[in-house]
């Protein structure tokens, strides 16, 4: 088990039973923190203090990574404040998914007791103040494209689909984000754009998406973020800024690149899981 064919959302709610089954086994529990790591993020990742794994083709219903930097893994982490879920590496659409196939494992957490998403990405800089290596906290989001994981779903014992997002990035989770880092790293809080992928913007999309109120774009996470707040998750967001788009574009755009800028700011704060769950424990 483990590669799903599309799923139809009738199937959903079982699929969900089979994963959280799984994650409980091979982890022994489920912490009530999960933290996303995207693309180049793996180096928070101590796997001496690794203290179970399991491989998503193992998960029933958790689709197979096939993107470089993506592992595919949950882990169960040990930090200073306690454990912590840690997802490393993450779908995405432009992998020929659905949002509700990508969303899948957030799902699966809640399912598992889960309380907080913590997702971590690497984005294009639509600022032009943003530099390579700048950390921006996500304080809202523009999704204008793509299928919504919650479209068409009726499930029983589910909420309902007309979620109100204004307001998911709750301001003291964004300040948890912020205090877990490391005294000195830029960071700036934004608006983060979501496109499906897997090309990169035009010109012309790049500064449309400006316009619009935009300071990233990037290709994961929003899709889960909505999955989260339907399922009554607080939700976190953190982008390493891997290339400018504005005011012009840097020339060699290419994921081996987006990948080495992010695990570059990664490995300069090594660390941050145990700070993160510090300034969790505070508001779960």
């Amino acid at each position: 088990m483990g590669e799903m064919d599309l799923m139809s959302k009738g199937d959903l709610a079982q699929s969900v039973e089979l994963a959280a089954e799984v994650l409980t086994k091979h982890l022994a529990g489920v912490p009530r923190l999960a933290v996303t790591l995207g693309s180049g993020w793996d180096e928070l990742v101590d796997e001496s203090r690794v203290e179970s794994a399991v491989d998503f083709k193992d998960i029933p219903g958790f689709p197979i990574p096939t993107v470089e930097g993506h592992r595919g893994r949950v882990l169960k982490v040990i930090t200073e404040s306690g454990h912590i879920l840690v997802q490393d590496g993450r779908i995405h659409c432009y992998e020929g998914l659905s949002s509700l196939e990508v969303s899948f494992p957030v799902f699966a957490y809640a399912r598992c007791g889960v309380k907080a998403l913590v997702m971590l990405s690497a984005a294009g800089g639509l600022n032009p103040l943003y530099i390579p290596g700048d950390l921006m906290i996500v304080r809202d989001h523009i999704f204008l494209f793509g299928d919504n994981p919650l479209e068409g779903l009726k499930l029983d014992g589910y909420p309902s689909v007309h979620v109100n997002l204004s307001g998911i990035y709750k301001t003291e989770w964004q300040e948890a984000l912020k205090s877990a880092l490391p005294s000195g790293v830029r960071c700036e809080h934004g608006v983060y754009a979501y496109v499906k992928g897997p090309t990169y913007e035009t010109d012309a999309e790049a500064a449309f998406l400006r316009m619009a109120g935009a300071d990233a774009v990037g290709m994961s996470s929003i899709p889960e973020a909505m999955c989260a707040a339907f399922l009554g998750l607080e939700v976190a967001m953190m982008c390493c800024i891997s290339n400018t788009l504005l005011p012009s574009r840097a020339l060699g755009l290419s994921h081996e690149e987006v990948l080495k800028v992010t695990r570059n700011r990664a490995q300069s704060i090594r660390g941050y899981l145990d700070s993160l769950a510090a300034q969790a424990c505070a508001l779960l």
